[in-house]
């Protein structure tokens, strides 16, 4: 996986060679298609694989003293690192595909779920709904934040904490 990831930081899936993978891996080609049958399989590997790496850097401390700015600020700094990849992987044409899509999705609802629990809030249909259009929010801003070199992480981060609990009630 860390190899896939590694080479499709550098290329688009199309561009990917199985053979250069597996030539780095140090395993046949055979080999790597008996535990991948495709390459699409492949990439939908390398991307969940990816997807969890995410998920547990923005995995709070349960002692944190601020649990919600502990959930964002690791996802925010981990797309200021990995914003290539985070855009090539979940919002690039390959994105649009429906298995990387349930990634994207599956790790948005436990962003939801974390920021539902650092809240304490009510979990309800309507406020999971606000949550993730918040949080489409939060991503965005962190994708822009990746390209633009500004406003800081932290500025991020207290900008979307701050906007929360408008997105919470509503007008």
């Amino acid at each position: 996986m860390a190899i896939g990831l590694q080479e499709l930081s550098t290329r688009p899936i199309h561009a990917l060679s199985i053979d250069r993978v597996a030539e780095i891996a140090g395993i046949s080609r055979g080999l790597l298609f008996r535990y991948f049958p495709t390459k699409q399989d492949f990439y939908v590997a390398v991307v969940g694989a990816a997807s969890r790496r995410l998920l547990r850097a923005a995995d709070p401390d349960p002692d944190e003293q601020d649990p919600l700015r502990a959930v964002l600020q690791p996802f925010v700094s981990f797309i200021d690192r990995h914003g290539d990849n985070y855009q090539a992987f979940f919002h690039s044409g390959v994105g649009s595909d429906p298995q990387i899509r349930d990634i994207h999705d599956s790790m948005r609802d436990t962003m939801v779920e974390r920021v539902v629990a650092a809240l304490g809030c009510d979990d309800t249909p309507v406020t999971r709904m606000r949550l993730r259009a918040w949080w489409a929010l939060v991503e965005s801003l962190a994708i822009d934040r990746f390209h633009e070199g500004t406003p800081s992480i932290d500025e991020i981060v207290d900008y979307s904490a701050a906007l929360l609990p408008t997105v919470l009630t509503g007008p």
